[in-house]
């Protein structure tokens, strides 16, 4: 069965702008979250889709959209454009990706006991407090490529390290409900090799990395001719 890829429209003019204003105080990554929701209704509904906010040429947001059902647009807030989507690749296509995601690996406490996740640029962050800015910056962005090119061989993609690309370095603090949410995002575009086939259809549908519930994870490739 195959999804569907969408591009939806936040409206020049929304109706609900109170809605907007409403959803930004708990942080735009929720907002997001909140307003592509709104393209699946339906109770108790697992979320099935993901997305990535994008601006348009002028400055106006609109979102990547993958899902294993059809959008329905929102009269008065978002408009939806959307085809099936079934990728097909073979082992050797070369592929541009381009990848929003939040960076964690998982480690054990000393003790040996449950593992917890750790944001991997946070992380970075926190270690090179002492260091230059320059070389703080220099030491995320390495720590970033580390986990990406890591990830390679269970996403069926075998990375061209010097072609990949960093930017747009996110630290996301979300408020809602007595709760607090804090994440990092890093933008990654570049070249890579398919060595995979099925896995990589399989991220592509069901997204890479954690928090693709706010945004990140949709793992976007374009075959280079």
């Amino acid at each position: 069965m195959s999804h569907y890829f969408s591009r939806a429209q936040l409206l020049d003019r929304p109706l609900d702008m109170a809605l907007l204003a409403s959803l930004s105080r708990h942080g735009d990554a929720y907002r997001d979250h909140a307003l592509v929701w709104r393209l699946f209704p339906g109770d108790n509904e697992q979320r099935d889709f993901l997305f990535r906010r994008e601006l348009d040429a002028r400055g106006k947001a609109f979102y990547y959209v993958v899902s294993a059902r059809a959008p329905i647009a929102e009269a008065g807030l978002l408009a939806v454009q959307s085809k099936p989507y079934a990728p097909v690749f073979e082992s050797g296509d070369w592929v541009r990706f381009d990848l929003r995601a939040n960076p964690t690996v998982a480690r054990r406490d000393a003790a040996g006991g449950k593992s917890r996740r750790h944001d991997v640029l946070m992380e970075a962050k926190r270690q090179g407090a002492s260091l230059p800015e320059a070389s703080r910056n220099d030491l995320i962005t390495e720590r970033s490529l580390a986990w990406l090119s890591s990830r390679g061989e269970d996403w069926g993609l075998e990375f061209q390290e010097e072609s990949v690309l960093t930017t747009a370095y996110t630290q996301h603090r979300l408020h809602h409900k007595k709760r607090s949410i804090e994440f990092s995002s890093f933008d990654y575009q570049g070249l890579a090799q398919v060595t995979d086939p099925a896995r990589l259809a399989a991220k592509l549908v069901g997204g890479v990395g954690h928090a693709r519930a706010f945004g990140c994870g949709l793992l976007l490739v374009k075959r280079v001719s």
